[in-house]
């Protein structure tokens, strides 16, 4: 296993079950566990991702001007600090309003990356009680974290 196939720490996920779920209608937003290669990260035009997982990323890529990495590392217990949240989903949104490929993540790739991911789709116009269901279609098991899951829906 390479430097980059290391999965960040408390995380064991087989390298085989990392995918990139899109979670958009235009190709441009994605949703997935622990990163395990960059290659498939890269390949997929992805260039901003955001960690929301507790450790940082193995492998991240460090050429200049090529990977926006946003570290919010947040706990899949309760909502992170609503103000810090919105202004990161914000900040998603433009970056997908304007073409770039976003990818939210954290270790299991069900909970904290689709709140973040959820946000982003509702700033893009999506009502709250649709981007759970979105969320729940594009990625099986997604949002059981139902206080993440009640919070998006009365987004409305």
């Amino acid at each position: 296993m390479s430097e980059t196939d290391t999965p960040a720490p408390g995380y064991d996920i087989p390298p085989e079950l990392f995918s990139l779920t899109q979670v958009d209608d235009a190709g441009l937003l994605f949703i997935s566990p622990v990163i395990h290669d960059w290659n498939i990260v890269s390949s997929s035009g992805i260039d901003t991702v955001i960690d929301l997982e507790g450790g940082l990323d193995v492998g991240v890529p460090t050429v200049p001007n090529q990977v926006l990495y946003i570290y919010f590392p947040i706990l899949d217990e309760d909502l992170p600090d609503l103000e810090k949240l919105d202004a990161l989903a914000g900040l998603g949104a433009t970056l997908v309003g304007q073409g770039h490929h976003v990818l939210s993540h954290c270790g299991m790739g069900f909970n904290r990356s689709a709140l973040v991911a959820g946000l982003i789709l509702h700033k893009l116009g999506m009502p709250g009680p649709r981007v759970v269901e979105r969320l729940r279609e594009r990625r099986a098991g997604a949002l059981f974290n139902e206080r993440f899951a009640a919070w998006l829906e009365s987004l409305g």
